[in-house]
């Protein structure tokens, strides 16, 4: 079992073996928030700090027989997994449960969005919340960055949480997929559930696979020196894409803040770096490029 799904039925054990689903979430990430480990990763969400990966994790854990089949987390009966983990953590989630029993429902809401305001600035109960002084605050937290920008960002190494957070913090908007074929053992990245959580986070999906590479061309790559040979037949053939290249550029003017995504977490070990390239040696490209790593 993955360390965090322990973790997560070890949080709900010492809170008592049952939370619904707003609490379970909240305290969850103020654990990993508190332990300074990303057990799981959050982004600003319509109720604060959201983990899709969570839920991901709770419906496997369901089928597994340790939560049971309910709308809330409820502990089933004998499967405890808390002797599985780290002493530091046992030690840590008692003293954590005990310090925050009283947390629940608004009022753990309301701390966290006081004591993280980032992770409020796409809530929806917000203003219910808090007060208009601390409105400002969420409000000084909020990423506002409104200049055009092309940006490029690969989910090597990141879950889907982490990798929409990444998004929201440099205020994009949509993101063009250039793989030729969106798919992937990492969970989330796969196109149909990849849009699909995009666009409940608030983002665009884009997918243009004429600018991707076909897999057979990728085999046997096992040099720098082979990497650079794909690479720089890529660069030579890429303008006969001209309409899916000014397909971005009119996504651009449309959006403003556009990412590039791909697999790769370094960009000049991706294609997508060479898509980049093209348009910053046009004479009248002006708009910034971003590599996200």
């Amino acid at each position: 079992m993955f360390y965090r799904r322990k973790i997560l039925l070890s949080l709900l054990e010492a809170c008592g073996g049952r939370l619904n689903r707003t609490d379970m979430e909240k305290l969850l990430f103020a654990y990993c928030k508190e332990r300074e480990v990303n057990y799981y990763d959050f982004f600003p969400y319509q109720f604060g700090c959201f983990s899709f990966l969570s839920y991901q994790d709770k419906r496997v854990l369901t089928q597994q027989g340790f939560l049971a089949d309910d709308d809330a987390f409820v502990l089933q009966p004998r499967k405890s997994v808390f002797a599985d983990i780290e002493t530091d953590d046992k030690h840590l989630l008692l003293e954590f449960a005990r310090r925050n029993s009283t947390l629940r429902g608004d009022v753990l809401v309301r701390d966290l969005y006081l004591r993280y305001p980032y992770y409020a600035s796409r809530s929806k109960i917000k203003e219910r919340i808090l007060t208009n002084e601390e409105l400002k605050l969420v409000e000084r937290s909020t990423p506002h960055d409104s200049q055009s920008c092309l940006f490029t960002i690969g989910y090597e190494g990141l879950t889907i949480d982490g990798y929409i957070d990444k998004l929201i913090r440099h205020s994009i908007s949509i993101v063009i997929d250039v793989r030729r074929n969106p798919l992937s053992m990492k969970y989330g990245f796969s196109k149909t559930r990849f849009r699909e959580y995009l666009e409940r986070a608030g983002l665009a999906y884009e997918h243009i696979p004429q600018l991707g590479i076909a897999s057979a061309q990728r085999r046997h790559l096992e040099t720098e020196a082979d990497y650079q040979s794909l690479f720089e037949n890529y660069a030579r053939i890429l303008p006969r894409s001209s309409a899916s290249l000014l397909m971005i550029q009119h996504h651009i003017s449309k959006y403003g803040r556009v990412a590039l995504t791909c697999f790769e977490s370094m960009a000049t070990s991706c294609h997508r770096h060479k898509i980049t390239e093209y348009f910053q040696a046009s004479n009248n490209w002006n708009v910034p490029v971003v590599h996200i790593c």
